[in-house]
């Protein structure tokens, strides 16, 4: 009987808890409700192994000590979830993020919680199994020395992965170039690429190590971008610079008035001999992407060409003040 009241007892206590941790997390305005629900289930889950253990049910099919590994797991995930949850919220006030997007910072915390949980983890283990850790290591070093050789690469990416997390050179939203056809935005940050999606939808994942060695160039990080269009005329045919660069803003401005500004626009000579001259026509747009660049230099050809005979039309470069 007095078995049965006790276990009554604990029962009780344990619902009491429940409700009360149920009703703090759900009062997290800031903290996505499968957030919620996932932390819910996680500690039902600690209650339901932590009762199982009390009655002894839970060692007959399966022995303790893994249980006992479980109930670490799930602490310290309850743990430091409870200390994300307050970390995030004042960090979302702060700098105005909305539920349900993340940035670098929220993708550094959230790593570095798997990162602590899976840590705290392993090493009860060799408390639990009575393992000790120094013999441990120094059976398995030149075993790991071979592993550390052969995954080298992921090692890398996984330690610059939080450089990239808590670094503010490279936002989730930022448009970047890697390389010379490598154009996107940055969508999401892994433990071993960035992951970035292409004007053409493309998705593509590079390695965080490459991110961190390579020269990047980040077009959110200015206040406006210069697209430079070259084209070469004959000299002949250009008698007036002023009216033909005129000529070149009022067509801009009239097929792409929500993109363009007639001051941020002007015609820049780069180079002239006897039968050519090679001009530049620079536009500064607010919001710059490959989409933009191409139109932008299709809309300045067309006009150069609804004027001028045997234009040459080289490249698109950009240039960035």
């Amino acid at each position: 009987m007095r078995i049965r009241f006790l276990l009554l007892k604990i029962i009780f206590n344990c619902l009491m808890t429940l409700g009360y941790t149920t009703g703090m997390i759900f009062d997290f305005p800031l903290a996505s409700r499968k957030r919620k629900v996932a932390f819910l289930l996680t500690f039902m889950t600690l209650v339901v192994i932590t009762l199982g253990r009390q009655t002894g049910y839970l060692g007959t099919y399966v022995p303790i000590e893994l249980w006992q590994v479980a109930t670490v797991y799930l602490v310290a995930s309850i743990v430091l979830n409870l200390v994300r949850f307050f970390t995030i919220t004042a960090y979302r006030k702060r700098s105005q993020l909305p539920v349900g997007e993340r940035d670098n910072f929220v993708l550094g915390v959230d790593s570095l919680v798997a990162l602590i949980v899976f840590v705290v983890t392993a090493m009860s283990l060799f408390s639990i199994f009575d393992v000790a850790i120094q013999t441990f290591l120094t059976s398995i070093s030149l075993f790991a020395v071979a592993l550390v050789l052969i995954f080298r690469d992921y090692i890398s990416n996984f330690l610059d992965s939080f450089r990239l997390m808590f670094s503010t050179d490279f936002q989730i939203g930022d448009y970047i170039k890697v390389s010379e056809f490598t154009k996107g935005f940055v969508t999401d940050i892994s433990f071993r690429a960035t992951k970035l999606k292409t004007d053409n939808g493309d998705i593509l994942y590079i390695p965080n190590t490459k991110l961190i060695t390579s020269e990047v160039v980040n077009f959110s990080k200015t206040k406006f971008k210069r697209i430079a269009v070259p084209f070469t005329v004959p000299t002949s045919s250009v008698i007036n610079v002023t009216a033909f660069e005129e000529g070149l803003k009022r067509g801009l401005q009239k097929a792409i008035p929500d993109l363009v500004k007639e001051e941020k626009m002007y015609l820049k000579i780069t180079n002239i001999n006897d039968w050519q001259t090679v001009f530049s026509f620079e536009v500064s747009v607010d919001h710059y992407n490959f989409s933009i660049e191409e139109r932008v230099a299709k809309l300045v050809y067309q006009l150069v060409l609804s004027e001028q005979a045997g234009v040459q039309l080289p490249e698109t470069v950009i240039l960035r003040k």
